[in-house]
């Protein structure tokens, strides 16, 4: 078990923490499935279409809004949290 006793310590573990939710979101950004949209219809990839299956445009668009979702929230949360953990770095205050 991690014991994390020291501040030291625990300011290192919110740090990684911070830095992995960030990197969640990018990465979730990154690999998730686009959509493509040509002559204001939208482009099902072929993977997704298949034989044996019935294809449901409704649950593809509104899969593709919760992974952006998704996305979003772990990057901007990600991102306003490394802003607080190091805002006295970014904000220093310049001697006159």
């Amino acid at each position: 078990m991690l014991f994390i006793g020291t501040t030291a310590a625990r300011r290192k573990l919110l740090s990684v923490l911070l830095w992995g939710i960030f990197g969640a979101g990018l990465f979730v950004q990154a690999f998730a499935p686009r959509l493509k949209i040509r002559d204001g219809a939208f482009i099902i990839p072929p993977p997704l279409v298949s034989e044996a299956q019935e294809v449901n445009p409704a649950e593809i668009v509104k899969k593709e809004r919760r992974m952006q979702l998704l996305s979003g929230v772990l990057t901007a949360g990600g991102a306003l949290g490394l802003a607080c953990y190091y805002r006295r770095v970014l904000f220093r205050s310049c001697p006159p």
